[in-house]
């Protein structure tokens, strides 16, 4: 917790090309084999962040959830983690980070229809998701989802 803490600071300061795992282990007091005991690299700590907050975001299934209902529970929880999305993001870290949400809502679209068109969507609702978080998430989750849900059953075709 206290080399993520540490990472997120330095982040706020500077590119994540100029942290180096010496300056994490001097802000977050411990030594290199602790650090190197949990991550190989400055980067590991990135990429198990965004897993992190991808999988918060990721629906409990315990109940039958619609397209909007799926939507919704993804915006919601992208909104509840704004502080650290917008970092990950402004900081423009990780540029695979938007194919990363994508393959992430491709495992939690209901599957079916047209293999293209499921495609397109996703391309264009983590397009979606990333001009929204970027923008300062500025909508509410709730009018979000019903856009998302409203583009889905338009490409489904009802």
């Amino acid at each position: 917790m206290v080399i993520r803490q540490s990472f997120l600071f330095l982040l706020k300061e500077q590119p994540i090309e100029k942290i180096t795992v010496a300056d994490i282990c001097r802000l977050a007091e411990i030594n290199r084999a602790t650090f190197y005991r949990h991550y190989e690299n400055q980067y590991g700590v990135l990429y198990e962040l965004e897993n992190e907050l991808l999988e918060q975001a990721q629906p409990d299934g315990s109940k039958d959830e619609g397209t909007q209902d799926l939507f919704h529970a993804v915006f919601q929880v992208l909104a509840e983690k704004k502080e650290e999305w917008s970092l990950l993001l402004s900081s423009g870290a990780d540029p695979g980070l938007p194919l990363r949400l994508c393959s992430f809502l491709e495992r939690n679209l209901p599957s079916g229809g047209k293999e293209m068109t499921r495609r397109f969507f996703l391309h264009g609702l983590s397009g979606l998701a990333m001009d929204w978080m970027k923008g300062g998430f500025q909508e509410p989750a709730e009018q979000m989802a019903a856009h998302a849900a409203t583009y889905f059953q338009d490409l489904a075709g009802g």
